[in-house]
């Protein structure tokens, strides 16, 4: 059986989020482990420089809002980047 690649790009929305906290070299893997633990999520970026993470995900599958929770929770506070 095989799909196109409409249907496995079905539901994929990319998102960048501002992170605080993020101190030294080791904060955006704790964050990006955070991320990655919510259902539907397909890959999470961060960037210690910039405070930023990229995050693809399912939309079908989970919100913005439980991304960046998954953040917060952590000890990370996230937010939908400004462009």
């Amino acid at each position: 059986v095989t799909f196109g690649m409409g249907a496995a790009q079905a539901g994929e929305r990319t998102v960048r989020l501002a992170i605080d906290k993020i101190y030294c070299d080791s904060c955006p893997l704790t964050v990006s482990k955070a991320i990655q633990k919510v259902n539907g999520v397909k890959s999470a970026k961060v960037d210690y420089k910039t405070k930023t993470a990229v995050v693809v995900f399912d939309d079908a599958k989970t919100l913005v809002e439980a991304i960046t929770a998954a953040s917060t929770d952590a000890g990370y506070p996230a937010r939908l980047a400004a462009n």
